[in-house]
């Protein structure tokens, strides 16, 4: 069995990978059973909604059985059922830390064969790492891009930050909003005191700061960070307060003091205004219909549901 360390090398290697050509890896936490990431077909720049989900095998035990143009992968019912039945493509990657290299194949009722006990997937000999041009037409080619699945896809990766804000952490979206630009365009990074996903530039004509924040987080909702707010205000404070600097004493004076002066923000507004750009960060929470994704979720991607146990190939 590969170690912890072993484990990550594989998924470091992938993430690098997909991120040198543009595209968007998020890997998953353990609540995904069988799942260590998704990928995002990112085109021009712009996210496309088109994801694939990957299972990730990193070690030189994993490259032990092998045919004449295939590594052979053994797994159990459980892990074919829940990957054939995914909303999304599944893809199996099979890295070896030795010669850096990576595998990969979808699962599919046509890719696995059933042995009695277990079920095997062969997995081409073939370096996905060394020609990502195709390898990434590929895997963009399994894609399923229907609204209906992207919308549930785009819910199903953002399921880790719904968890985090259900949990009590605090979770938080930053952005420039380019005042001057007649196309609005967004670079949003979401984030944890413990971690961070910054995305590619977001053009969005026609569509507001709400509108923006609607699309991408629906699950959402938001209030200014009243700390990054009171520290952006200092300025202004300055501007319009000071009076006069004692050089004698080293005081300042101001007409007004800073918290009768100060207003806690009670609509989304900017914590920082250059002129150029508006500077927001957003705290999330939960609205219903996050909330009441968190149960429908854990449902579908119950492992253990009835319908998984038995799994058989027609």
């Amino acid at each position: 069995m590969a170690t912890p360390q072993t484990e990550r090398l594989g998924v470091s290697a992938l993430d690098h990978f997909f991120s040198q050509h543009g595209w968007l890896f998020r890997e998953q936490p353990t609540h995904d059973y069988g799942i260590d990431a998704h990928v995002e077909v990112v085109d021009n720049e712009r996210p496309t909604g088109k994801l694939v989900a990957l299972q990730i095998k990193s070690g030189t035990s994993f490259f032990t059985e092998e045919t004449e143009d295939s590594f052979v992968f053994r797994t159990d019912d459980k892990h074919v059922a829940y990957w054939v039945g995914h909303s999304m493509p599944v893809v199996l990657v099979l890295y070896n830390p030795d010669t850096k290299t990576a595998h990969c194949r979808e699962v599919t009722r046509d890719t696995v064969t059933n042995t009695g006990k277990k079920w095997k997937i062969e997995v081409p000999k073939i370096d996905m790492l060394a020609n990502p041009e195709q390898s990434l037409h590929d895997l963009e080619s399994l894609t399923q891009p229907e609204p209906y699945v992207q919308r549930l896809n785009r819910l199903r990766i953002d399921r880790r930050w719904m968890d985090l804000i259900y949990e009590g952490g605090e979770v938080r979206v930053t952005f420039d909003n380019w005042v001057n630009k007649s196309l609005p365009r967004y670079q949003v990074t979401i984030y944890t005191d413990d971690e961070k996903e910054a995305w590619p530039t977001l053009y969005a004509p026609g569509v507001g700061i709400e509108g923006m924040l609607q699309h991408f987080f629906p699950w959402a909702e938001f209030t200014v960070d009243g700390d990054e707010h009171e520290e952006g205000a200092q300025d202004q404070y300055e501007a319009e307060c000071y009076s006069y600097h004692d050089a004698e004493t080293g005081e300042s004076f101001y007409s007004q003091d800073f918290d009768d002066w100060y207003e806690s923000p009670t609509a989304l507004v900017p914590v920082s205004d250059n002129g150029e750009t508006e500077t927001y960060v957003l705290i999330l929470s939960l609205n219903k219909f996050g909330k009441s994704f968190l149960v429908v979720d854990d449902y579908l991607a119950d492992p253990d549901a009835q319908e998984a146990i038995g799994f058989e190939l027609e």
